[in-house]
């Protein structure tokens, strides 16, 4: 008659500390998965404010809700048409100082770059707003949650024109280290339950 050969395994008090240490570590990363503090939060948004620097009318959104932004993407474009007249003025008041060589040629120069960057302003881009993430600042990517500010709208300076969700993955990651240690304190509690028998 052949023996039926048993399964020994030692250490429970090893299996029942592993448990525990997984069931901590699975709460730990729940806290920061779905109930991140005000500090993560800071650290890892869930939505960013996109707005001009300059107001104006916007002319166009070429970007939808749902869509994915990344590389430098066009989100939003303000009407240039006073801004360009500002440039034009700007350009012409620089040129007369140039050429009667006033005292002002200094503030002209000024006001046109100015100008020119207001102009500039009017072409909102992902690249024009960074982030600080657990690897260093990178430029904005991400999807388009909502547009606040559609086609035709008049918006001020800093009014958020549309909202976007960061593409980070540290709410992943501890969404995955949720499930895998709550699978390792399961694993854990049975090999103890086996090995205490």
């Amino acid at each position: 008659m052949a023996k039926k050969s048993r399964l020994k395994i030692k250490g429970t008090k090893d299996f029942l500390v592993a448990a525990v240490v997984c069931v901590f570590l699975c709460l730990w990363a729940i806290r920061d998965a779905w109930f991140p503090t005000e500090r993560i939060l800071k650290k890892h948004p869930l939505s960013f404010d996109i707005s001009a620097s300059v107001p104006g009318v916007i002319q166009s959104v070429p970007v939808e809700a749902g869509d994915e932004i990344s590389k430098k993407t066009v989100l939003a474009v303000l009407s240039e048409k006073p801004y360009q007249k500002a440039v034009d003025a700007a350009t012409a008041a620089y040129e007369t100082a140039r050429e009667n060589k006033t005292e002002d040629l200094a503030e002209k120069l000024v006001a046109l770059k100015m100008a020119r960057e207001d102009l500039a302003a009017c072409t909102v881009y992902n690249t024009d707003f960074t982030l600080k993430t657990s690897h260093g600042e990178d430029i904005l990517q991400g999807k388009v949650l909502e547009i606040l500010a559609p086609q035709a709208t008049q918006v001020e300076a800093g009014e958020t024109i549309m909202t976007v969700q960061p593409k980070d993955t540290f709410y992943i990651f501890n969404q995955t280290l949720a499930v895998l240690s709550l699978i390792g304190a399961i694993v854990s509690l049975i090999l103890h339950g086996v090995a205490s028998k």
